[in-house]
């Protein structure tokens, strides 16, 4: 009303933000009509959430683009990119079975339109981020700041050399201050959350570690308690794949003293995720299913709202309910949560959902049965260029073979070796334990097979 361009590209960003996070359960009339991209992705086709939610950010992308709003810039570059990494962008109209497919999930391309929004770094003075009557104080302030520090820390340098503990530790106290605002540090620091987010679903922990560890080094002091709490909560996971669930435990109850999990789903999430965990591997199923409860609980009762969640406690459940051997029911579950993942273009967990149901029909004693299910998730994974789960899968699909009878064993045997590579190199400890056994079974198996 009042043509305020600026103010309206900020209000794109953060709807497109709470749509992002939370969801909805029918966005009609959103923005102004379910068939308003008309004739760019099909006539008379009607938008789906995840659609309208990809013209939100394009929207509010051209329109920071346009009036040079640098800040919100980076911001929806940073939000297209974990768009790509959640929803595969597909035409809804092909022509053929050779139709062209977009696939965006390789961490290389997600990581490519991050670096977009780096430039925010070097342009912080633009998008009414620096005080537009500045008198000088600011850089007066800083600089006599960093006069003190070099003050500070040259008095230190002239103390006995045995009264100095770590180099770093005096370093990082008599630092200077950054003179880049808040606001754009926040922003530097969600690309190198996303990019671990990246490399996590394609399956390399160390590159995972590694932007992890930068995000909470060098933007901890700047950065939001959501994002903080969830830099803990990545390498909390990492400490459970590859340390074990003890050492995952201790650092958990550090992030409570820092992050109460009474305040912070994050860390109130990954407590449960933990517990559930645990008692499945201990077979204290009761427990487990208790906590599969308490997911359910969580979750908004709306139709499209909280869907991961939803997802997740879905998932927790059918594996709870193969633990317990009730195949039919799991089976049931899983289903259904597949339904539910196709319905709303969540790709990546599709490929997980297909190697469940491979899961219960081997245990279930059929293997026939789930040998498709492991060929649909491998199929997937290679797709989406999920490598690890891809490996998982070939583990699998080797583990039914051998189910059939040792006549399969040399293919089994095969088809370890082609996954061992990667999952020795970026799998757990569980992962890794699962493919020696498999591989001493397929040897074993093998009637050509000698010990000696």
């Amino acid at each position: 009303m009042n043509n305020d361009d600026s103010c309206l590209a900020y209000i794109l960003g953060a709807i497109s933000n709470l749509l992002s996070k939370i969801g909805i359960s029918s966005t009609v009339g959103l923005i102004g009509s379910r068939y308003s991209l008309g004739n760019n992705i099909g006539l008379g086709t009607p938008l789906s959430i995840q659609q309208q939610l990809l013209v939100l950010l394009k929207r509010s992308l051209k329109r920071a683009d346009m009036l040079k709003l640098t800040s919100l810039l980076s911001f929806d570059h940073i939000s297209l990119a974990k768009f790509d990494l959640k929803h595969v962008q597909r035409p809804l109209v092909s022509f053929g079975p050779n139709g062209s497919t977009k696939l965006r999930t390789c961490p290389a391309d997600v990581c490519k339109n991050l670096r977009l929004s780096s430039h925010v770094l070097s342009d912080f003075g633009t998008d009414g981020l620096s005080i537009a009557n500045d008198n000088g104080s600011f850089s007066t302030s800083w600089l006599r700041n960093l006069s003190d520090a070099s003050s500070s820390w040259h008095s230190s340098s002239t103390k006995p050399r045995k009264l100095i503990t770590n180099d770093f530790d005096n370093f990082h106290f008599h630092a200077q201050p950054s003179p880049i605002p808040t606001s754009v540090l926040q922003l530097a620091g969600s690309a190198y959350l996303m990019r671990a987010t990246a490399w996590e679903h394609y399956g390399s922990a160390p590159m995972v570690r590694m932007n992890t560890l930068v995000y909470a080094t060098c933007f901890a002091d700047a950065a939001s308690s959501s994002e903080l709490s969830l830099a803990y909560v990545k390498l909390i996971e990492q400490l459970a794949v590859f340390k074990g669930y003890s050492a995952a435990f201790c650092a958990l109850k550090l992030a409570e003293e820092k992050f109460p999990s009474s305040t912070n789903s994050q860390i109130h999430l990954l407590k449960m995720q933990l517990l559930h965990e645990r008692a499945l591997h201990r077979g204290h199923l009761r427990i487990a299913q208790q906590i599969c409860d308490e997911f359910g609980v969580l979750s908004s009762s709306v139709s499209g709202v909280d869907i991961e969640l939803k997802t997740e406690a879905s998932l927790r459940r059918a594996r709870t309910l193969l633990a317990a051997k009730q195949f039919s029911q799991a089976a049931a579950v899983a289903n259904s949560l597949f339904t539910t993942c196709y319905k709303y273009n969540m790709q990546v967990e599709n490929a997980s959902v297909l190697l469940l149901l491979a899961e219960i029909h081997r245990k279930s004693d059929n293997a026939v049965l789930g040998l498709p299910y492991a060929l649909a998730s491998q199929s997937f994974c290679k797709s989406f260029n999920l490598d690890l789960l891809e490996a998982s899968a070939t583990l699998t699909l080797a583990e039914l073979w051998l189910a059939l009878g040792s006549n399969h064993a040399k293919r089994a045997l095969s088809l370890v070796y082609q996954s061992l590579p990667m999952i020795l190199g970026h799998g757990g400890l569980e992962l890794r334990a699962r493919s020696q056994i498999v591989l001493a079974k397929c040897h074993l198996t093998d009637p050509e097979f000698s010990g000696i």
